[in-house]
C-alpha cells in the first residue's frame, strides 16, 4: 500500500474516539501535531490529558539519536493495548520495525499531514503556534538521518503561508514559531525569486498583536541572505532572537561533517547581526565527539562559545545512524565523547552566566507568552529572554519588567513601577 493510502486510512481512524498525542524532536514535529490533532476534532475526536483516558495514541517520533529512536520503540510497546498512530521520521527509515513492536500500528506519512491539514480549515487554540514554511532541506550533512525521511527542500507557498498565520492570530496566537529544517533555505526551489526576508515582511504586514520567533537557519543558507534578513527582523514584530547551528569550531571537522562553511563565516555572522542589534540572543548547536575529532578540535570548539558568547547552546554527544556516511568513519569512544560534551557544557555555562549579569538592573518591555505555574507566568523581551515573573498576569500582555536575578536558564524579574 502506497504513502498516501496508508495516510488516509491512518487518519480515517481517528474518527468518534479519545486521542493522546506525545510528540519528540523539533519544533516542526510539533507542528505536525498541531495539525493532526485538528484533523482529528473534525472528525469527532477529543483530545485527552493522558494516555490512559485515550483510546487511541498518537506518537510523533525523533530519530536524531540513536537514544532517541530506542526510546520511540519503548513507547510504542507501552500502549501495545491501544489503537497506536506512528508518524514523524521514524516510519520513513524504520516502518518494518515499527510494525515489528507494535503490528496493528497505523502509520502517517508526515510528507501528507500538510495536504490533509489544508481540508480542515481551523487552527490550534492556544498562545502559541507552529507555522511551517517548508519541508525537507538540501544539506549533505554526513551524520544526518533526518534527510532520508524528510527528503528534498520544498517551500510551501507565500500565500498559504501567511494564510494560516493569520488565522493562528485571528485565534488569539501570541507567539508564531515559524519553523522548518532549515529556515533561510524558504524560496531557494523557488522561481519567482522570494526568500525569507520577503517572507517575513508579508507576515509582518498582518495585523495583530502577536510576534514571530524564527526557527534554525543554517549558516551557509542564511549568509547570503543576510544583509536583507537583518533588514527585515528589524521589524518590533519579530523576536531579536538567532538560532544558527555551528556544530563544531574546527573547520577540519565541519568538512568531515558535510557541513559547506567556515568556523569563520558562522563567527561572521554573529558579528554582523550584533553590529545591527547588539542585544540580538544568538543560539546554536554544537556536536561533542564527531568522529575523527582531535582534542584541538575539541578546544576549539569550547574556545568558540567563549568569543561568540551565544545565549543558547544544544549540546549532542555524537551518535552514529545507520545509513550515514559518518557510519563508515571510526566512532570514538563515549568517555572522549562525554568529557568533551562535559567541556563545551562548562564553557556555555560560564557564557550564560557572564551574559545574565549584565541584564540585572535593567528595565526592559515584554510580552508575557505562558503561564508557568500558578502565581507565576514566562515573559519574553525583545530577544526572546526567558523572563519568569511571580505574578499572575494575563497571556499577551505587554509589561515593563526590571532583572532583578537570574537561574542561568532564565532571568527573574518584577514589573516595573512606573
Amino acid at each position: 500500500m502506497d504513502s498516501t493510502a496508508l495516510t488516509a486510512a491512518a487518519l480515517d481512524r481517528l474518527r468518534n474516539i479519545r486521542l493522546y498525542a506525545e510528540t519528540y524532536g523539533c519544533t516542526y514535529n510539533f507542528g505536525d501535531t498541531e495539525k493532526v490533532i485538528e484533523i482529528a476534532r473534525s472528525q469527532g475526536c477529543t483530545i485527552t490529558d493522558t494516555a490512559e483516558d485515550a483510546d487511541a495514541v498518537l506518537i510523533n517520533t525523533c530519530i536524531v539519536v540513536a537514544r532517541t529512536e530506542e526510546h520511540m520503540y519503548e513507547r510504542m510497546r507501552l500502549f501495545a493495548g491501544k489503537i497506536l498512530v506512528v508518524t514523524g521520521c521514524l516510519p520513513g527509515i524504520s516502518a518494518d520495525r515499527v510494525l515489528a513492536v507494535h503490528p496493528d500500528a497505523y502509520i502517517i506519512d508526515p510528507d501528507l499531514i500538510h495536504t490533509c491539514y489544508r481540508e480542515v480549515g481551523t487552527v490550534c487554540a492556544g498562545d502559541h503556534a507552529v507555522l511551517q514554511i517548508a519541508k525537507g532541506c538540501n544539506g549533505h550533512c554526513t551524520y544526518c538521518i533526518t534527510r532520508f525521511a524528510r527528503g528534498k527542500l520544498t517551500s510551501f507557498p507565500l500565500e498559504d503561508i501567511v494564510d494560516q498565520a493569520r488565522e493562528f492570530v485571528k485565534a488569539g496566537v501570541t507567539e508564531i514559531q515559524v519553523t522548518a529544517q532549515d529556515v533561510s533555505s524558504w524560496g531557494m526551489d523557488r522561481t519567482d525569486g522570494l526568500r525569507l526576508p520577503d517572507l517575513l515582511r508579508a507576515l509582518t504586514e498582518i495585523p495583530g498583536k502577536f510576534r514571530i520567533r524564527i526557527g534554525m537557519a543554517n549558516p551557509d543558507t542564511l549568509l547570503p541572505i543576510l544583509d536583507d534578513f537583518l533588514d527585515a527582523v528589524a521589524d518590533p514584530k519579530i523576536f531579536l532572537f538567532l538560532h544558527v547551528p555551528v556544530q563544531s569550531g574546527s573547520d577540519a571537522v565541519l568538512k568531515a561533517m558535510g557541513r559547506r562553511y567556515t568556523a569563520a563565516q558562522y563567527e561572521e555572522i554573529c558579528l554582523r547581526a550584533r553590529e545591527r542589534y547588539p542585544d540580538i540572543r544568538i543560539s546554536t548547536d554544537y556536536i561533542a565527539g564527531f568522529s575523527g575529532e582531535t582534542a584541538e578540535d575539541g578546544e576549539a570548539s569550547v574556545a568558540q562559545i567563549l568569543a561568540t558568547r551565544p545565549g543558547k547552546v544544544n549540546i549532542t554527544r555524537f551518535s552514529v545512524r545507520p545509513g550515514t556516511p559518518a557510519a563508515k568513519m571510526k566512532n570514538l569512544p563515549e568517555p572522549v565523547k562525554k568529557e568533551r560534551s562535559r567541556a563545551l557544557t562548562n564553557a556555555a555555562n560560564a557564557v550564560y552566566d557572564a551574559n545574565n549579569e549584565t541584564w540585572i538592573g535593567k528595565t526592559v518591555d515584554a510580552m508575557v507568552t505562558e503561564v508557568v505555574r500558578a502565581g507565576s507566568v514566562t515573559a519574553r523581551d525583545r530577544t526572546y529572554q526567558n523572563i519568569v515573573i511571580l505574578s499572575e498576569i494575563p497571556v499577551g500582555t505587554q509589561v515593563r519588567v526590571t532583572i532583578t536575578g537570574h537561574r542561568r536558564h532564565y532571568l527573574v524579574g518584577i514589573v516595573a513601577l512606573e
